[in-house]
């Protein structure tokens, strides 16, 4: 008697390409703390450092829609394979000199390398796994994406410390690494497609975007008020805790960490169950969360806030991705992925801007204040869209 294998299971090459993205982030991660370090000491500016965030923006904005055409009309397995080259030789170009214009260009080739390889994992998951298995390979996705970062934090970290000379090597071998586990196979899917022209193709995305513009506005004023924890954290420590290093670094690892033990948790219990109530109310705890970052004056217990927000936002974020992987049209996948993300990460830049210009005139802790207050009728805002979105259905 044969046995089923079971709806959620993840295959091998689930893992294998998993492996490969989880590679090359944390190598990318290990770049931008790396060399933001070396361009601060190096030429004395933060500005010249900040360059390289915004280099890394701008790069996953503007090639997304590219990216995602390309998605959607070749071999996904393939296109992840090529991406690596890209990082290969973005970072190879540091072996032979370290000068400024060559982090740039070197930042430029590598995190679109690391665009394509991270979004055609996504039409991966989509193309080569059953639906029962989306919401666990999300979930193991967002855990890996967390310790992918924590691991490059702390890898760009001690060859700043210990072995600074070999760092392109290492970020070399870890690329190549990548590539030898990223070996393409054949596509499959398991819905077949209805083949459309492009303009088809566009306009049956703003056709599905349409559905979900309610869905889209909370993601891009979330999005965009959470930049406010990026942008004020080292202020926040600095100027208002009047606190070391150390607790910054702490903090800085708190909200990742809180994200690789927050995403197994989508999967236990009432939570696995898609429920938008669930999602609105875990919202709404965004809001005091928010308000303990201003109102409270201990390093750790901001720390232990950070974690939180960590453990609650794959809770959010799983159904909510999962739920979008089901509905997106096989045909279009790699066209809506991208739309979405300019949606959603277009405020990051944008909103950056906004909270630097308004810390100029008001208090980093009023201002946190009043995004804390900004999330409740958000947060009631949801209790509608996430009914109304989980209820979508599936078309293909």
């Amino acid at each position: 008697m044969t046995q089923t294998a079971p709806p959620d299971r993840l295959n091998f090459l689930f893992y294998r390409f998993l492996s490969s993205k989880g590679l090359t982030a944390s190598a990318v991660t290990s770049f931008l703390i790396f060399y933001m370090w070396v361009i601060v000491t190096k030429y004395r500016s933060v500005a010249l450092a900040g360059i390289i965030i915004t280099i890394y923006l701008a790069v996953e904005l503007s090639f997304s829609i590219p990216v995602g055409h390309l998605i959607d009309r070749v071999n996904n397995t393939k296109l992840n394979f090529i991406s690596t080259f890209f990082i290969i030789a973005g970072f190879s170009i540091l072996i032979f000199s370290e000068g400024l214009l060559w982090i740039y260009i070197s930042a430029t080739i590598s995190v679109l390398g690391q665009t394509l390889k991270t979004d055609s994992f996504s039409a991966i998951i989509k193309k080569h796994l059953p639906e029962g298995a989306f919401r666990k390979a999300n979930s193991v996705n967002t855990a890996a994406s967390s310790i992918s970062s924590l691991l490059g934090t702390i890898v760009g970290g001690f060859f700043i410390i210990a072995a600074p000379g070999y760092f392109a090597y290492f970020l070399v071998a870890i690329s190549t690494v990548s590539l030898l586990v990223s070996f393409p196979s054949q596509e499959k899917s398991f819905m077949k497609t209805v083949g459309l022209s492009t303009a088809g193709e566009i306009k049956s995305v703003f056709s599905f975007l349409r559905k979900i513009v309610p869905l889209l506005i909370i993601a891009l004023l979330l999005n965009g008020l959470f930049i406010s924890i990026d942008t004020y954290s080292s202020g926040l420590f600095y100027l208002v805790l009047k606190s070391t290093p150390l607790y910054y670094t702490i903090f800085s690892l708190s909200v990742p960490v809180g994200m690789a033990l927050g995403a197994p948790l989508a999967n236990f219990g009432p939570l696995k169950k898609d429920n938008p109530l669930t999602v609105s109310l875990l919202l709404f705890l965004f809001a005091p969360l928010i308000l303990i970052l201003s109102i409270g004056r201990s390093p750790l217990l901001d720390i232990a806030d950070g974690l939180i927000i960590g453990l609650i936002l794959p809770v959010i974020n799983i159904p909510i991705f999962t739920k979008l992987m089901k509905v997106i049209p096989y045909g279009i996948y790699g066209k809506t992925q991208a739309f979405l993300k300019v949606f959603t990460s277009g405020t990051s830049p944008v909103m950056g801007a906004v909270f630097s210009f308004l810390a100029i005139f008001f208090r980093i802790t009023t201002v946190l204040l009043g995004i804390g207050i900004l999330v409740v009728p958000l947060a009631v805002y949801s209790i509608f869209v996430f009914q109304k979105f989980f209820s979508l259905s599936v078309e293909q």
